[in-house]
């Protein structure tokens, strides 16, 4: 489900965010300390990207000051390359002066106000219309500033891209003409239409992550990309004529939402190999919207007059909605940060060595789609932290990956708490579910892993509605399994509704045997993460899993876990009861219990109606596996029926059955080690019994008998 259903108010401002918000991609290569052999003619900085990065609206342009005949056909001034663009403000150690002091030396400024992901390796086209001379011009790709280079590399490639994708100059001319205050906007569609390209297959996601790895192929190795957010546009209050508070807040909720978009598919890039990093300016831009009292960006402006185009075929000036010249030092003021933090550290604190465990590899396959929104993303990431710090206690490695309609490792497998943390709480929520992408990625991720044991942790909130379902989905799972890995799955079903068994269905199907968890409260979701991380740090469990209409009590040092609505408790220190939401009804609902092995616990059975009983109790091996499963199939249940049986690792588990509540055991089960239960009898005993006591009994006659000839003779 995608969670970007705004009304046309909602839609219209989301829209100019991303629009204006043009995916602020920065590349800045990490460099190791200055040796001898990095002299000043080696440090490069090669700045690509769109309006955000060529400077738009910040004057003089270069070429600025040509002629009009000549500066129409000027690549920089088509381009709106500033003169004060914050890359331009870099520096370099060894490098005397600012980037925009070595231009062409140090600093190669290819950025172009307009471009689209495509522009990286194709031409584009700048429509002009000035003082009697118009026509189209074409500008050369992006990524051929890198042949100018001759034998020189760039150390860092900074870029800002994506917005102009996402239809930034129809968003921003409607959002500024058709404000609600006009009760004009009508963007809703727009906005819906913008995210439907973002995660579709070949859309605008899939597009950045192309122009990253063009630009790493193109730059080298030795590059770093650096990638920066885009700053919150508007300010807070609504201020200005074209906006209002409401749209203010959609505006910016939508910036913050596409930068997070943005480093997820900056950290996916860094997963799989790319030097590639990203910078977030919110906070420098925080208070310094547009419209504010002291902005960092242009508010809506009418064309100006270095423009390429002005009235009629233009109504609002290019520079709107751009940083001005403060907005570029905020800029540049984030972005070196990285860059002085990565020259001091030569990039360890950004792109992660993959480390591997030689017992356990383990891959969190979290849920990031659109239904995911709000409680249930936020207690994800506060679970999915405790479960990576539970986890690295012991020795594992985890890896990081997310799906919506495709999937993305976030992180490869790594040992750094904080690190696999800081990526999780970047997780951002939108799109479709494709739970057959998050495991194949899984799945190739685990194929290279020579740990002893493999294991995903997949989380859904949902079935998908991408890639395969139900058994077919179910059918790949095994083959996952086959392999050799290990699959648990965690299932939080509280928006489904009536839906949610076929749900649950998939799940348990997927999940190896007895490694399916659930949860009906989002609240929940950090306490079964960290039973699961409980688990595979080797904490052994008891299953339970009882289907019938029945209450279950189980009792153990003072605390009781029980399933009836009075008296509902479904957590205790030695273990929980979880529910298979079957039925509306508590006591019909099939219960399932995971208590922790090493005791014995009492577990009490009370029929509440008529039917039959279905009861299976597992056992743990030392890897962690069920391999001793016990069932007790359709044994009778009424609402006067009580059942008492032991949860313990015994030879056999026994069932002792009180037909009628009359408080005697009419009937008793037993099974042995993955067998089923039998009815036990006890016939052979009243044969024994009788047979001694016959036995006895004539023995006593033959001494009576002794005894009497004896006296006879005397």
């Amino acid at each position: 489900m995608s969670k970007y259903n705004y009304t046309a108010k909602t839609a219209r401002f989301f829209r100019v965010f991303l629009g204006i918000a043009a995916a602020l991609v920065m590349v800045f290569p990490v460099l190791p300390a200055a040796s001898a052999e990095t002299l000043e003619g080696d440090r490069i900085i090669v700045s690509l990207g769109d309006s955000y990065s060529s400077g738009e609206g910040i004057e003089p342009f270069y070429g600025q000051n040509e002629d009009t005949s000549k500066k129409v056909k000027n690549p920089d001034w088509l381009a709106h390359r500033s003169q004060n663009s914050w890359s331009g403000m870099l520096t370099l150690p060894s490098v005397s002066g600012t980037m925009s002091e070595n231009r062409n030396t140090h600093w190669y400024f290819a950025a172009v106000s307009g471009a689209e992901t495509e522009h990286m390796l194709h031409t584009q086209k700048k429509e002009y219309d000035r003082d009697g001379n118009s026509g189209t011009a074409s500008l050369d790709p992006q990524l051929d500033v890198f042949d100018t280079l001759g034998s020189k590399k760039a150390d860092y490639v900074t870029i800002t891209l994506g917005g102009n994708d996402a239809g930034f100059t129809d968003v921003i001319t409607e959002a500024a003409l058709g404000s609600t205050y006009l009760h004009t906007s009508k963007l809703s569609d727009k906005l819906n239409d913008t995210w439907k390209k973002f995660y579709a297959d070949g859309g605008i996601r899939d597009d950045l992550r192309q122009a990253y790895e063009a630009i790493s192929k193109k730059a080298g190795p030795q590059a770093k990309i650096l990638v920066a957010g885009y700053p919150k546009l508007l300010d807070q209050t609504g201020k200005g004529f074209f906006f209002s508070r409401e749209e203010a807040t959609l505006v910016n909720d939508s910036v913050s939402n596409f930068n997070n978009e943005i480093e997820n598919l900056v950290n996916a890039c860094k997963a799989s190999g790319i030097k590639i990093c990203f910078v977030s300016v919110e906070e420098a831009f925080n208070g310094h919207e547009a419209y504010s009292d002291n902005p960092y960006i242009n508010k809506v402006m009418l064309p100006q007059s270095e423009d390429l185009t002005g009235f009629p075929k233009s109504f609002v000036s290019a520079y709107s909605m751009h940083p001005n010249s403060k907005g570029a030092k905020a800029y540049a003021k984030c972005v070196q940060s990285k860059i002085d933090q990565l020259e001091a550290d030569g990039g360890e604190s950004e792109w992660m060595v993959r480390t591997t465990s030689d017992e356990r590899d383990i891959v969190l396959v979290l849920d990031a789609s659109g239904s995911m929104a709000g409680a249930p993303m936020k207690e994800t990431k506060k679970a999915s932290a405790n479960f990576i710090r539970t986890v690295l206690k012991e020795d594992a490695s985890i890896g990081i990956v997310t799906y919506d309609n495709d999937s993305m490792m976030l992180s490869d497998f790594n040992l750094n708490e904080s690190y696999l943390t800081s990526v999780v709480q970047q997780i951002n929520d939108g799109g479709g579910t494709n739970i057959e992408s998050g495991l194949s990625m899984a799945r190739d991720m685990l194929q290279n892993s020579n740990a002893k044991k493999k294991i995903i942790v997949l989380m859904s909130d949902g079935e998908p509605n991408d890639g395969k379902v139900g058994d077919e989905l179910i059918s790949y799972a095994d083959e996952i399994k086959e392999d050799g890995i290990y699959i648990y799955t965690l299932g939080f079903f509280e928006n489904m509704g009536g839906y949610r068994s076929s749900a649950q269905a998939l799940m348990e199907g997927i999940a190896s045997s007895g490694c399916h968890y659930e949860v009906a409260d989002a609240n929940d979701l950090v306490f079964f993460f960290g039973d699961i991380a409980d688990q595979l740090n080797g904490q052994k469990y008891i299953y339970v899993r009882i289907a019938c209409p029945v209450d279950v009590t189980v009792s153990h040092d003072g605390e009781m876990l029980n399933s009836s609505e009075e008296n509902l408790c479904v957590r205790t220190d030695f273990g929980t009861l979880t529910f298979e939401e079957n039925e509306d009804r508590s006591d019909d609902r099939t219960k399932i219990l995971r208590l922790k092995e090493g005791a014995s616990y009492d577990i009490r059975i009370q029929g509440t109606d008529s039917g039959e009983m279905d009861y299976t109790i597992g056992f743990m091996d030392e890897n962690g596996e069920y391999s001793d499963i016990r069932e007790f199939h359709n044994i009778a249940i009424t609402q006067d029926t009580v059942i008492d049986t032991v949860a313990k690792n015994a030879r056999s588990t026994e069932l002792k059955v009180d037909q009628n509540g009359d408080g005697k055991y009419d009937i008793k089960y037993r099974a042995k080690e993955n067998g089923t239960g039998e009815v036990v009898d006890y016939t052979y005993l009243y044969y024994i019994v009788g047979g001694a006591v016959a036995f006895i009994l004539f023995a006593v006659v033959v001494i009576a008998v002794k005894r009497s000839a004896k006296t006879r003779k005397s």
